[in-house]
C-alpha cells in the first residue's frame, strides 16, 4: 500500500480551520475512546502519554478531560498543528509523519484517533510502538473498518487506506501485545447533496478522489446513481462511516525491551 504523504498533507492543511467543526463521527470516536480506557481500569491518573496524529486535539481534549496526565507529548503530519492544541502542551509537540518521529523511552500510553488509516505499514508502526509502552502501558487506537465511505468507494477509485474490522486487528500485533477491549460502530450521515457531501469532506481532510475530473455533468450523473442503489426514506444522500476502537496491552509474556530508537 502506498499513501502519498504530500497530498495527504496539503487535504489537512486545507481542511485544518474546519476540521474540529466537521468531524462529528472523529469526536464521538475521541470521546469513546478516552471511555474504554476508563472502562479498562487506566487512570485516574497516567505518568507519560504520547498521541500522534493529533490534529485539532479532539483525541488529546477527551483524554484530558478523564485522565490527569503529567507528561503528554503530542505528533502530528502538520507542524501548524501546535496552534490547536492547549498552550502547556506545545513544547512537547513534534511535526512530521509518525514514522519518523524517533521516540525514547517508555509510555505508559501511547494513543492516536483516525490516523492509523492513513499509515503504509501499520503492522510495522505497531512492533515499534510496542518497544515503548511500559509493562502495563496501553495503545489506544481508533480507526476505521471495512465499508467505510462504502457508498463514495462505489462510485469513484478508493484510496488506498488501512480499513481493518476487529476480526483483522490480531494479527496485526507484534508478539507481546493483545486486543483488550475492541468495538465496531457504525452510523450513516446524510446530506442534502452531493456538492453538500464532497465540502463536508473537503472540510475533514478528505477528498476520496472522488471530485477529480468530475463537470457539471458528471457531478448529477454520480448523485443521480448514489440516490438509486442507496435510497434513504427522507431521500437525502447517506455515506457510512464504520468506526473501529480499540485498546492494546501486553500479554503476560511481555513485549520487546524499550530504548531510543531511529526510524
Amino acid at each position: 500500500m502506498s499513501i502519498a504523504t504530500d497530498r495527504v498533507a496539503r487535504a489537512f492543511r486545507r481542511g485544518l480551520p474546519s476540521y474540529h467543526d466537521e468531524a462529528r463521527v472523529q469526536a464521538a470516536s475521541a470521546a469513546r475512546l478516552a471511555g474504554m480506557l476508563v472502562e479498562d481500569g487506566v487512570g485516574p491518573r497516567i505518568a507519560r502519554a504520547f498521541e500522534f496524529g493529533c490534529g485539532t486535539g479532539l483525541l488529546t481534549t477527551a483524554l484530558r478531560s478523564r485522565f490527569a496526565i503529567e507528561s503528554f507529548e503530542t505528533n502530528d503530519l502538520l507542524p501548524e498543528a501546535v496552534a490547536y492544541l492547549p498552550a502547556d502542551l506545545r513544547a512537547g509537540f513534534r511535526p512530521g509523519p509518525i514514522e519518523d518521529i524517533a521516540l525514547d523511552g517508555r509510555f505508559d500510553l501511547i494513543a492516536s484517533g483516525a490516523t492509523i488509516q492513513w499509515i503504509a505499514d501499520p503492522a510495522a508502526l505497531l512492533s515499534r510502538l510496542a518497544r515503548h509502552l511500559a509493562p502495563d502501558g496501553r495503545l489506544l487506537i481508533g480507526g476505521f473498518g471495512r465499508g467505510h465511505f462504502a457508498e463514495l468507494a462505489a462510485l469513484a477509485a478508493p484510496e488506498p487506506l488501512f480499513y481493518a474490522d476487529p476480526a483483522d486487528w490480531p494479527a496485526l500485533l507484534p508478539r507481546g501485545l493483545a486486543l483488550r477491549a475492541v468495538e465496531i460502530r457504525r452510523e450513516v450521515l446524510g446530506f442534502d447533496d452531493l456538492p453538500q457531501l464532497l465540502r463536508h469532506l473537503r472540510a475533514t481532510g478528505v477528498t476520496g478522489n472522488a471530485r477529480a475530473g468530475w463537470g457539471r455533468r458528471a457531478m448529477r450523473a454520480a448523485e443521480t446513481r448514489w440516490r438509486a442503489e442507496h435510497p434513504r426514506p427522507d431521500g437525502r444522500l447517506g455515506l457510512s462511516h464504520v468506526s473501529v476502537h480499540l485498546v492494546i496491552g501486553a500479554t503476560a509474556a511481555g513485549g520487546a525491551c524499550a530504548g531510543a530508537d531511529t526510524p
